[in-house]
């Protein structure tokens, strides 16, 4: 590096790409250019010694628009894109995580680390000799090769999929045991007494707007009759509803009277038209509690003997983590209405 390089690395930088655009040096502006949407290109950083010999794949979550199982699904697309280059991850989220909460993180500074149980390796990104961190071109190059897209209703039953994420979900997704306790808990007097238990996930609130590539909304006629087509089957004497809609409870006790109805009874609900991942409460740790509430109904429908939902990440990760303990639905209708093709865009609104 000469002297004018090492003062002036800005300057340097602009001059070398100037003189690559006048010289038409074609390969390296493609390299360039590359970086952004080419996943074959990797670019590793030294921040330190530590962890010779291997490569430190850290994992951010670098968008504050995703939900809880939308993030886990591109985590899982991240891992699979380390255990392919023979990286090895650290999953590490930062305050653009929607469920970032400052007072949470008081305690538990890593955001992931609210839910999850910490990695046993603790790799030292801010000391390691070879660091990349993960890029949303990576998760895409993962998606379009392995059937991680939560609305298509055939991603469900690829065997493919469910096979490299399973060991995935038990290494790097296991639940911390507070949460599996309570997801038991609701359900241990109905499994005691013998009876089946079906999981409806009703997904209200944001999904009625009708946003470009999301799902067509599944209402509540449509989910009361799809309940009531599992239920003639006799086999389910009780409901789990998992729902981010205040109202959708009361109506299925209506339609249901002689089976029992259960969801877990604090959990932060709306009858609006705004998602409640991105809502503000006074409640303390309001941003964790609404985390540890999706998490634990996600867990729970996964515990549940049948299934019944529309196309939702919740749902698809409550059947990638059933499928994750060798366990399979009896019953399972994923609802799939299509999806919208419009330029409404969620995080414009």
């Amino acid at each position: 590096m000469n002297n004018f390089e090492g003062k002036h690395k800005g300057l340097y930088l602009l001059a070398r790409v100037w003189k690559a655009v006048i010289k038409r040096e074609d390969d390296y502006i493609q390299k360039a250019l590359s970086l952004e949407v080419n996943p074959d290109l990797i670019e590793i950083k030294h921040n330190g010694t530590a962890d010779y010999g291997k490569i430190v794949y850290v994992i951010k979550e670098n968008t504050g628009s995703d939900g809880f199982c939308a993030t886990l699904r591109f985590i899982l697309c991240f891992l699979i894109f380390a255990g392919q280059h023979g990286f090895v991850p650290k999953i590490k989220l930062t305050k653009e995580f929607a469920y970032y909460d400052a007072e949470k993180s008081k305690e538990i500074p890593n955001p992931w680390e609210y839910y999850f149980v910490p990695q046993e390796e603790n790799y030292d990104e801010g000391n390691a000799l070879h660091v990349c961190y993960a890029s949303y071109v990576h998760r895409d190059a993962v998606r379009n090769a392995y059937a991680l897209n939560a609305y298509r209703a055939e991603d469900y039953h690829d065997e493919r999929t469910i096979q490299i994420c399973a060991p995935l979900i038990r290494k790097y997704l296991a639940l911390k045991p507070e949460l599996i306790h309570d997801a038991n808990a609701l359900l241990e007097k109905s499994r005691g007494a013998g009876k089946h238990i079906l999981g409806v996930h009703f997904r209200g609130t944001d999904y009625k707007q009708g946003y470009n590539k999301h799902p067509v909304y599944v209402d509540e006629k449509q989910i009361i009759a799809e309940i009531q087509k599992a239920v003639d089957t006799g086999d389910f004497s009780t409901i789990f509803l998992a729902s981010d809609d205040a109202a959708i409870g009361e109506r299925i006790r209506e339609a249901f009277r002689d089976i029992e109805l259960l969801q877990h009874p604090d959990v932060y609900r709306s009858d609006g038209e705004q998602s409640v991942a991105f809502s503000e409460s006074d409640r303390k740790y309001h941003h964790y509690l609404l985390g540890y509430e999706i998490a634990r109904d996600m867990f729970t429908l996964s515990l549940c003997d049948g299934l019944v939902a529309g196309k939702s990440s919740v749902v698809f990760m409550s059947h990638l983590y059933k499928r994750s303990r060798e366990e399979d639905y009896a019953y399972m209708r994923i609802i799939d209405n299509g999806n919208h093709v419009n330029g409404k865009e969620y995080w414009e609104q």
